[in-house]
Parts: C-alpha cells; structure tokens; sequence
C-alpha cells in the first residue's frame, strides 16, 4: 500500500482499505481465432443475404485481456473506406486507426452494403444495421472482445446510420463504450428499443458537426436534433458546433476520436502500459476535392437531392433544439453507501488532466474515476474505466480539463457503483 499526496490534492479521506462485496468483472465475448493483422477488403455476407466487404486493423494490439473494437461507417461514397491509408479519415500517424491502436482496440472500418448508385448507410438502414449486427456478432466469436468498450465512429451518411438505425434496433449488443458521429447524427427513423441503463451511464455519445454545415443537407439540424433525442433517452451526450466548419472534416477525425477516447476510455494507456506504436502507414492518398458530400437522410416526398446526389433530410416534426454544450448532461443521481471508508489513492494532475493512483481488492470490479466542475450527483463529467484492480491502478483523463481550474472527483467501483473516495483538485495553471 502506497502513501502520496501528489499535485494539488484535497481527498475527503485516504486512510483505510475498503472491504467490497465482489462484483462482476468485465463482460467479454470470449472469442478466439481471430488473426492480430491488418487485413483488408475482407468479405462477409449476412443472415438477410446483405453481403459486402470490411478491414480489420488489429496488429500490435496486446492479446493478453480482453480488447475493445471500434466500428467506423463511411460517408456517401464510401471514399474513406476506398482509401483507407488516407490521412484523411483512417490512415497516418493522427487517423482513426492510430488512435484506436493507441488504446489497445482493433478497428474494423465497414462498407455498406448498398449495390445500387453512390453507395449510402442510410438507404435501407434497417437492413444495413441487420448486417452489421451479424459482422459485430461474427467479430465477437472471432476475438475477445470488451464489450464495455465497443466505440461507433460515422462521417456524414455513416453517422446517420448509427444514431438514426443502429443504437435505436441494436444497442443490447453492446455493454459500454461510445460514438463519436461527424457532419449529421439525426434522432431515430425506426422504432427504437429502451436502452439498458447500464449502457446509457458508460456509452458517451460526441457529435462534431460545424456551425456552417447546414446547406442543401443541414447537418447541423439533425447534430442538433440527434443529441437531444439520445439526451432525452439518458445518453451522456455533447455537441460539439465550432465556428466556420462546414461539411468538409478532412484531417479532423482521428484528432477529435482521439480526443474523446483520451476522455472516456479504459483502454491500455490509462492503465499503466504501453500501448504498440501506430503501425507505418502508407503514404497518403490525396484528399478529396471537395470533400465527399452525402445528404445521409432518407428521402421523402417533395424532397429535393442536393449537390452531390443525396436527398435532403426533411426537417425534425419538433423545432431544432439549440447546440448543446461540450460538457456531458447529468443523469439521474448516485448515492453513495453512508460512512463508507475512503480507498488508499492519490491524484496527480497536469494543465489539462489528472491522473488517479488507487488501491482495491483484487476482482472486485471495474473502477470508474468521475471528475466535473460540479459536485459529482449523477453520472455525468468527463470519466475513464477499467477492469483492472488491485495495488496501484491508474487511470488518467488526459487533454480534457481547463488549466488552473478546481474540479471535483469521485472513485466508484462495480456494477451497483459504490463509491471508494471523493475529494477535489485544481489543475496546474
């Protein structure tokens, strides 16, 4: 056991161990056969007959627990998904598949299965999400896959895919993790099932979407009316709306994924090791000029098609909602356990980040460490999980915090959260 007081600290209290009741530890698909590889063009057909390709980059990433795995769904076109060593989604040094290799995740960027004209997520989205539950189920038995880590990336028509058709028919499949959704992200088209609470307390749903992105396909209207639908469902929800970006995101994914996985995910560089390098990429393809440009909205009648093919989404039956701010809505409240001894741990922080330090009996549950400006009530705030426990487990919330600001933290751990420590720090100005 360890005593520090590192950075600017002020626990609650620090000085006793904390006997728990054992909670279940992370749910795993238990796969195996899978092949640590880059693999691309890879084929597979569904139970309805869909059948279309997909890539599996997952060399480098440690086979010794349980992985996360991020989907990713192309715009109108599928241009990424045709170049995909790109820099300008998927490929180089700062793409979404760096990222994701970064925190111990394989990806799997995915083709639509659409046959007919540009190719699209959005047509036939219920039959699409169908297939794509089929590939994630395959994966599942292919590796060992965290299904508390299951992150959704979209661009433009994949984003609509994922909020409008995917998350409403398919979000049982998975346990936690997050999207992050660029250029659109609209509230459901079809019946969606009640989400498990469970899944709405650790799946943070980030929209980018730019303050100029509502011609002809008003992206910005269905960002907007996305984000407050899944609010609504309890989903910890941000909307992020910078000032003269409009439809055209090239370069921007992999900074942005990367951004939100620093703040929300558990993955190998929060706990203490290493993670592999970003294999080489080759060199990049150029850019698209001008930047594929989808509409990823189902048409309807009257509708008209703007530039690039794809018809306009009609407007949402309530008023668009305003832009929401960065910081995660909060959900309903946590108590925590009265007189409950405080866990053996300390918090360092950086400008822009803290790192937790902590002690906890072994296979007692997953650790969730929750800081906000406010006081911690519910399960909102930025936060980061992990499966391990025991002496001297890490997590850090990196380039996520104002500099020179005081925050408040809570340690909670298991499925019922109980709550290990408190306390409050003020990052380094």
């Amino acid at each position: 056991m360890f005593r520090r007081a590192l950075g600017m600290l002020a626990a609650t209290s620090v000085a006793a161990s904390v006997a728990l009741t054992a909670s279940p530890s992370i749910a795993s698909t238990g796969g195996a056969g899978g092949a640590f590889t880059d693999r691309t063009f890879q084929s597979f057909t569904a139970s309805n007959g869909l059948s279309s390709k997909y890539h599996v980059y997952a060399e480098g990433i440690a086979t010794d627990k349980p992985v996360g795995i991020m989907l990713q769904f192309h715009g109108d076109g599928a241009y990424e998904f045709q170049n995909p060593s790109s820099s300008y989604s998927l490929g180089g040094s700062d793409g979404i598949v760096a990222q994701a290799r970064e925190h111990g995740m394989i990806t799997v960027p995915v083709l639509s299965p659409d046959k007919a004209g540009s190719i699209t997520w959005w047509e036939d989205g219920a039959k699409n999400a169908t297939f794509v539950s089929d590939l994630l189920n395959q994966l599942y038995s292919q590796y060992n896959i965290d299904k508390e880590r299951v992150w959704l990336v979209g661009y433009s028509g994949g984003s609509q895919f994922i909020t409008q058709y995917f998350m409403p028919k398919h979000s049982s499949m998975i346990d936690g993790g997050g999207s992050v959704v660029f250029g659109g992200g609209g509230s459901p088209r079809v019946a969606a099932t009640t989400a498990d609470a469970g899944l709405t307390a650790d799946f943070p749903m980030h929209w980018y979407t730019g303050q100029n992105d509502n011609g002809s396909y008003n992206a910005l209207r269905d960002a907007q009316s996305g984000s407050s639908w899944y609010q609504g469902q309890g989903f910890t929800t941000s909307l992020e709306s910078p000032a003269g970006v409009d439809h055209n995101l090239s370069g921007t994914f992999g900074t942005v994924v990367g951004q939100q996985l620093d703040a929300h995910d558990g993955g190998p560089t929060t706990g203490g090791t290493t993670a592999p390098a970003p294999a080489p990429a080759p060199a990049p393809a150029p850019a698209p000029a001008p930047a594929p440009s989808d509409g990823g909205a189902e048409p309807t009648t009257g509708s008209s098609a703007p530039k690039g093919g794809a018809p306009a989404t009609p407007a949402p039956t309530t008023p668009a909602t305003p832009a929401q701010p960065a910081t995660p809505a909060p959900a309903p409240p946590v108590t925590a356990p009265a007189e409950q001894p405080a866990a053996e741990h300390a918090v360092t922080v950086t400008k822009r980040g803290a790192k937790l330090t902590i002690d906890t009996p072994k296979g007692s549950g997953r650790l969730v460490f929750r800081v906000s400006k406010k006081p911690i009530t519910g399960h909102g705030g930025w936060y980061k999980y992990t499966g391990r426990t025991g002496e001297g487990v890490k997590l850090e919330i990196r380039r996520a915090l104002t500099p020179g600001t005081e925050y408040y933290y809570q340690v909670e751990q298991g499925k019922d959260r109980t709550v290990l420590a408190t306390g409050t720090f003020t990052t380094k100005g």
